[in-house]
């Protein structure tokens, strides 16, 4: 966890350097979305030249994405819809050929691993405090996982006290998981799920925003949902997007539902104790990985880190 420590620290000395010393292309943007760097706790590694611990590249086809339909190429033509094309909040794991997007198919490959070795099927996604960009990350790797032919994806927006994954799919965000949780009979999941323009990727949304998050997450239909997703949908991934763990309790209440946890973290702005108090939040094996969100993917810089618990990594 040292090294994650140290990139912290020296993104956090950059930003606190002097206003007039920042030049205009170092200056942050609140928004900006920089790629991702994984921190996972499984994998094979190789020691690299400046003895840093980094992953073997992965070699991706350039025709990962799937075909449209005739339907998808119809309504793109007439209505422009096209996730890539999104500017408020777009997904770049579909982008070609960019860093942040290879980032992502690297953090895909590591859940495909995972999978295939260890039987994780159900993931949240959370961070330490809100800004850090776990949604973001919970869209895009859902997005990158999709990609692949026969990879089917459910993405479903758990974060009922302030949700937003359904503005990257321009859409309307209730009735989603607020009014199923809510609800007093027991309907069926098919009425929440909705279809998304990438082919693979279907989306639950969170809902309205409700005070009571935790209670209806608690509650034994969010059990019966997890059995309704693995009957009606026995094919899918299932990406969770968790509201900030240090902020609510609600991840904590996830955590125990999920096969595993990934942690976001934003260079230059999570303090280092928040993410030592986030991870000792959980389980130690529910902690699947760290992402390293927002980290300057220069020429000069280090692309990897690695952490490990437990003698596992």
């Amino acid at each position: 966890m040292s090294r994650v420590f140290e990139a912290l620290t020296k993104a956090k000395q950059e930003r606190e350097r002097p206003e007039d010393a920042l030049t205009e292309d170092s200056r942050p943007f609140e928004n900006e979305e920089k790629s991702p760097e994984i921190v996972p706790l499984h994998g094979d590694w190789s020691l690299g030249q400046n003895g840093n611990l980094r992953p073997a590249p992965i070699a991706l086809p350039r025709n990962s994405l799937a075909p449209k339909t005739w339907r998808e190429r119809i309504e793109e033509l007439v209505f422009g819809w096209d996730l890539r094309r999104y500017a408020t909040h777009p997904i770049v794991a579909l982008e070609e050929e960019s860093p942040a997007s290879e980032q992502y198919k690297i953090l895909r490959e590591q859940i495909k691993r995972l999978r295939t070795e260890a039987g994780i099927r159900t993931i949240a996604v959370t961070s330490p405090v809100k800004r850090d960009g776990k949604t973001t990350v919970a869209v895009n790797l859902a997005a990158a996982m999709a990609l692949e032919y026969e990879e089917k994806v459910l993405l479903i927006d758990a974060d009922l006290r302030a949700p937003s994954a359904h503005r990257f799919f321009q859409e309307e965000g209730w009735p989603g998981l607020t009014e199923y949780l809510g609800a007093s009979s027991l309907g069926g999941i098919k009425s929440l799920v909705r279809e998304t323009h990438l082919s693979g990727l279907r989306f639950i949304p969170a809902g309205k925003p409700s005070r009571f998050a935790s209670e209806l997450l608690a509650k034994d239909r969010m059990r019966h949902l997890f059995e309704e997703i693995q009957r009606e949908l026995p094919d899918h991934v299932v990406i969770i997007d968790s509201p900030p763990v240090l902020a609510t309790p609600d991840p904590l209440v996830l955590g125990r539902q999920v096969d595993g946890v990934i942690l976001v973290i934003r260079a230059g702005k999570t303090p280092k104790d928040y993410l030592a108090k986030a991870l000792s939040a959980f389980n130690s094996n529910k902690i699947l990985g760290v992402v390293l969100n927002g980290a300057d993917l220069g020429l000069g810089s280090k692309y990897y880190y690695y952490y490990s618990s437990n003698g596992r990594g």
